[in-house]
C-alpha cells in the first residue's frame, strides 16, 4: 500500500536481496529448525484480496501487509498522507490483520527541496506516535536506497533483515492456524457430508506451501498422508463400513491413459479432484505425478520405481474392492503404460551408468509391463494360432480409443509408451516382437541380478507363448530350466505345474521316451486330482505298450506311476529263517489305475550277501536286532525313497560289529552307510528325481516272483514263498511290475528290508567226569551234541569216531537224551 511509484523504484532491487540470506526457521511441536530462503511475491493492496472468515487458501494469504512513504513535509502527511494510512489500518482491523509494516524512505535529496521541515519532530516520530503505539519497530527507516553508499547498504541489510523476521514470523503463525484448522478439519471426516476431496485440497495446499519453501519432505509428507487416508477408507469399504463420498470413486473406468509424470502438476487432473468428479485412477495418478515430482527433487528416483510398482499392485486391488466396473484389458493397458512412463521418467533424470547398477529397483516394472503385455496379446487374439477374429478387433480398438489422444509431451518422441502400446497391439508380427523384447530383457536383468526364480517365471510365460504359437522346441528349454530350479529348492506346486507344460511340449515334439518318464511322475503326484492322475495312468499304458510294440522291447517305467508300496509283512515275522526253512513276504500295493489291470508278474529283485562270522550267529542272536510284528511300512515318497531338503536321499547309517572267531569276543565297532550309492551321484541326476534313461534291471539269481494276478484299484495284497537255501542276509532291492510290455520299477526299496537265513553246524562237546583223562584207566566222558539246523528224526543213529589210543568202551546203560531248543526233553 502507500506510494505505488516508490515502491516500483525499489523493487528490482528488493526482490533480488530478499532471499539473498538464509533465515533459521523454528516451528513448533518439537520439530527442527531449518534454514531457509524466503522468496516473497508481491501484489498491490486492494481491500478485495483481503482473506475471507473461513479461507483455506495458503499459497496467495497476504502475510505482511506494507505501507511504503518517502514523505517528508509535515504539512503533507497531516493533510494526506495521515489519512490515507489511517484507512489502510482500518481495514486491517477490520479483516482481523495484525502483520503490517510501515516503511519511510529518506532521501537527502527531496530534504533540500523542502522548507517546512521541522527538524525536532520527523516524520518518522510522527508516524510512530500516531500508529505504532508500542510497536516502534514496525515503522522502519529506508536511508537513501538508490545510492551507491555505506550508509544506504547499511540501510538496506537492517530493513531486509527486518522485513525477513517480520515475514517469516506471520508466515510461522499463520501456517501453524492453517495446519489446526486443516487437523480439525480432518476430525471431522465422521460426520456426515464430509468430502476427501475437499480436504485433499487443503492438505495439498500446504504441500505446495512447503514445495515452495523447497521444503521437499515435508511436502511429500502431506501427499503420503492423503495416501494413506484414502487407502484407509477404502479398506474400510472392503470390509463394510463404506464412507457416502468413495461413491465418488466408484464410476466405471472410462479412460485408461496411464501416469502423467512429465509434468510439474497435472492440473487437469486437479481440477476433476477439486470439482469431486475423479475416478479412482485420476486421484491415483495425480497423487503419485505429485509424489514423483517431488522424490524427483529429493534425489531419490529408485524409490519411484519401488511406489510406482507397489501403486499399480494396490490400484487393481482397490478397484476390485470397490467393486469399480472395468472394462477388459482395460487395467492392462494402464498398468503398462504406467510401468513404461516410469522407467523413461526415471531415464530422464539418472545417466545410463547409474540406471544399470539400479536394476534391481526397475525389473519389477519390467517385468509387470511384460506381463500384461502378455495378457493384451492374449485377449486380443494375438497369440491364437488364426490371429485375430473380428470380436478380438472390435476388442482392440475398444482399448485403444479409451487411450485418448496422445498427450503434447510425448508426441514428438519416437519410442513414447503410448507408441509402442498402439504399435503392439496393432498387428501379430508387432505385438510378437514387442513382447519378446521385453521378455528377453527382463530375463536378462533378472539373471545379472541374482533373481533366478523370477527369470525362470518369465521364461515359463514364454514357453506358454512357444506352445501357443506352436514352437515347443523353443519351449522346451525354458522348461527345462525352471524344472531344475524349482526341483533343487523343493518348490513342490511349481514341480507339478511346470511338468504338466513339459509333458505336453514333449508329446508334440514326439520324445515319447521323455514324455512317459515325466507323465509317470505326474501319476504319482499328489499335488494333482485322483481324476488327473488316473488319467496320466490310463495314458502311460496306452502309449508306453505301443511304444514298446513299435520298438520291438520292454520300456521301463517307475513304479509310482501304477502303484505304491504301502507295507510289507514277514513270516515268520522275526525274518530269520534256518537253512530250508520258508519264508513268506506279505506286499500291501495301492493301486493307481482307473481299472483293474493283468499283471502277467510281479517280482522282488533280493540282493545276497554272506556276512562275515555268520556261521556264528544263532536264532536268539538275530531275533533281537528284528522287528516285533515283521510289518514295515513304507513313506509316501516320490521314487520310493524319503527325501531331505535338498532333494538327496537321507542317510542311511548302521551299526557294525566284529567278533573273534575263537571266542566270539568283540573285536571293532564301526557306522557303515549302506546307501552310498544313491548319495554319492553326479550332481546334475540327483536335482532331477526323473527316471535316467536306459533304466535297466538289477541281474541277480534272487528274485521272488508272483505270477498272472489282476491289480484291483486300491489296496490289493500279494503273498511270495521261498525256501531258504543258503545261509546269509536277503535285502529286497527292486521292484518289478510287467504289464505287457512296459515293465513299472521301483529302483529302492525304502527303509532296508533284509531277511536272514542261518545255518548252525552241528558241533560235538567232550567234557570228562573227573578233573582230568588218565591213560590206561576206564573213566567216564560226557559228549553233547549240536545238531544245529538239522532236526532229529526217529531212527537217525549217532557214530562216534576216536584216535586208536583212546578206545571207547561201550557200556549197555548209557543212554542218549534230546533235548528241543527250549531245553525240554
Amino acid at each position: 500500500a502507500g506510494d505505488q511509484n516508490l515502491f516500483t523504484s525499489l523493487y528490482p532491487t528488493l526482490s533480488q536481496q530478499l532471499p539473498r540470506e538464509p533465515m533459521e526457521w523454528r516451528r513448533s511441536y518439537g520439530r527442527a529448525p531449518k534454514m531457509i530462503h524466503l522468496e516473497s511475491n508481491f501484489v498491490q493492496f486492494k481491500e478485495e484480496l483481503l482473506p475471507k472468515e473461513g479461507n483455506k487458501a495458503l499459497l496467495t494469504f497476504p502475510f505482511l501487509h506494507i505501507y511504503w512513504t518517502e514523505c517528508c513535509d509535515t504539512e503533507v502527511y497531516k493533510t494526506t498522507v495521515k489519512d490515507d494510512i489511517t484507512k489502510w489500518q482500518n481495514v486491517l482491523k477490520a479483516h482481523n490483520s495484525v502483520d503490517w509494516l510501515i516503511v519511510v524512505v529518506e532521501s537527502d535529496a527531496k530534504k533540500k527541496n523542502k522548507t517546512n521541515i521541522l527538524p525536532r519532530t520527523s516524520i518518522v516520530d510522527k508516524i510512530r506516535n500516531d500508529f505504532c503505539n508500542k510497536q516502534s519497530d514496525r515503522c522502519v527507516v529506508l536511508s537513501d536506497p538508490l545510492k551507491d553508499s555505506s550508509r544506504s547498504q547499511e540501510s538496506w541489510n537492517a530493513f531486509l533483515t527486518k522485513l525477513r523476521t517480520l515475514l517469516l514470523m506471520s508466515f510461522t503463525k499463520n501456517l501453524g492456524k492453517f495446519e489446526d484448522d486443516m487437523r480439525t478439519l480432518r476430525e471431522k471426516r465422521t460426520e456426515p457430508g464430509w468430502s476427501f476431496c475437499e480436504y485433499f485440497m487443503v492438505q495439498e495446499e500446504l504441500a505446495f506451501v512447503f514445495e515452495m519453501l523447497q521444503q521437499f519432505e515435508d511436502a511429500l509428507v502431506q501427499y503420503d498422508e492423503l495416501d494413506a487416508l484414502f487407502s484407509q477408507y477404502v479398506v474400510n469399504f472392503g470390509a463394510g463400513d463404506g464412507a457416502n463420498w468413495l461413491t465418488f470413486f466408484c464410476q466405471p473406468v472410462r479412460s485408461w491413459n496411464g501416469l502423467i509424470l512429465r509434468k510439474p502438476i497435472d492440473m487437469e487432473k486437479r481440477e476433476l479432484i477439486q470439482n469431486q468428479e475423479a475416478t479412482l485412477l485420476d486421484l491415483r495418478s495425480y497423487l503419485f505425478s505429485r509424489q514423483c515430482t517431488l522424490l524427483i527433487f529429493l534425489q531419490r528416483p529408485w524409490e519411484v520405481s519401488q511406489r510406482a510398482l507397489e501403486l499399480l499392485h494396490n490400484c487393481v486391488q482397490e478397484l476390485k474392492l470397490l467393486e469399480v466396473s472395468v472394462p477388459p484389458g482395460a487395467l492392462d493397458c494402464w498398468v503398462f503404460l504406467s510401468c513404461l512412463e516410469v522407467l523413461q521418467r526415471i531415464e530422464g533424470c539418472c545417466d545410463r551408468a547409474q540406471i544399470d547398477a539400479n536394476v534391481s529397483h526397475t525389473v519389477g516394472l519390467w517385468s509387470y509391463a511384460t506381463e500384461k503385455l502378455k495378457s493384451l496379446g492374449y485377449l486380443c487374439g494375438l497369440v491364437s494360432e488364426k490371429g485375430p477374429n473380428s470380436e478380438d478387433l472390435n476388442r482392440t480398438v475398444d482399448l485403444l480409443a479409451g487411450l485418448g489422444a496422445e498427450r503434447p509431451e510425448t508426441a514428438n518422441a519416437s519410442q513414447s509408451p503410448y507408441k509402442k502400446l498402439k504399435e503392439a497391439l496393432s498387428s501379430v508380427e508387432a505385438f510378437e516382437k514387442h513382447y519378446l523384447d521385453l521378455s528377453h530383457a527382463t530375463i536378462e536383468m533378472y539373471t545379472n541380478i541374482g533373481r533366478i526364480r523370477s527369470a525362470k517365471l518369465v521364461g515359463k510365460d514364454l514357453a506358454e507363448f512357444y506352445m501357443r504359437k506352436k514352437g515347443p522346441q523353443k519351449a522346451e528349454a525354458y522348461l527345462q530350466g525352471a524344472l531344475k530350479t524349482y526341483l533343487a529348492e523343493g518348490w513342490a506346486l511349481l514341480v507339478t505345474h511346470t511338468r504338466k507344460q513339459l509333458a505336453e511340449c514333449q508329446k508334440h515334439l514326439g520324445q515319447m521316451e521323455n514324455y512317459l518318464q515325466t507323465s509317470s511322475l505326474l501319476a504319482g503326484d499328489n499335488h494333482l486330482t485322483e481324476d488327473e492322475r488316473k488319467s496320466f495312468c490310463q495314458e502311460i499304458l496306452d502309449v508306453a505298450n505301443r511304444q514298446a510294440e513299435n520298438q520291438g522291447q520292454k520300456v521301463i517305467l517307475p513304479m509310482h506311476s501304477f502303484a505304491q508300496l504301502k507295507t510289507l509283512h514277514f513270516d515268520p515275522p522275526n525274518a530269520v529263517v534256518h537253512v530250508g526253512g520258508k519264508l513268506s513276504i506279505e506286499l500291501t500295493l495301492l493301486s493307481q489305475m482307473p481299472i483293474p489291470v493283468q499283471v502277467d508278474q510281479i517280482a522282488i529283485h533280493v540282493h545276497f550277501s554272506i556276512e562275515k562270522n555268520s556261521y556264528r550267529k544263532t536264532a536268539e542272536w538275530l531275533t533281537k536286532h528284528k522287528t516285533s510284528n515283521g510289518v514295515i511300512s513304507f513313506p509316501n515318497e516320490v521314487a520310493g525313497f524319503p527325501l531331505s531338503r535338498n532333494n538327496l536321499p537321507a542317510l542311511e547309517l548302521y551299526e557294525m560289529y566284529e567278533r573273534s572267531p575263537s571266542d566270539n569276543s568283540l573285536n571293532t565297532a564301526g557306522i557303515i552307510c549302506k546307501n552310498v550309492h544313491m548319495l554319492l551321484r553326479r550332481q546334475e541326476s540327483s536335482s532331477s528325481l526323473d527316471m535316467p534313461s536306459g533304466l535297466t534291471l538289477e541281474d541277480g539269481a534272487h528274485v521272488l516272483k508272483c505270477n498272472s494276478l489282476i491289480l484291483e484299484p486300491g489296496v490289493n495284497k500279494i503273498t511270495f514263498n521261498t525256501q531258504a537255501k543258503e545261509p546269509g542276509t536277503y535285502t529286497l532291492r527292486q521292484l518289478c511290475t510287467s504289464v505287457g510290455k512296459v515293465q513299472f520299477v521301483l529302483l529302492h526299496i525304502y527303509p532296508i528290508v533284509q531277511y536272514d537265513v542261518y545255518s548252525q553246524e552241528p558241533q560235538l562237546k567232550v567234557e570228562p567226569m573227573t578233573d582230568s583223562l588218565l591213560a590206561g584207566i576206564p573213566q567216564k566222558v560226557k559228549f553233547t551234541v549240536t545238531t544245529g539246523h538239522y532236526t532229529m528224526k526217529n531212527g537217525d543213529t549217532l557214530q562216534l569216531s576216536n584216535a586208536d589210543a583212546m578206545p571207547i568202551l561201550y557200556h549197555p546203560e548209557s543212554k542218549a537224551v534230546i533235548y528241543s531248543n527250549t531245553r525240554g526233553k
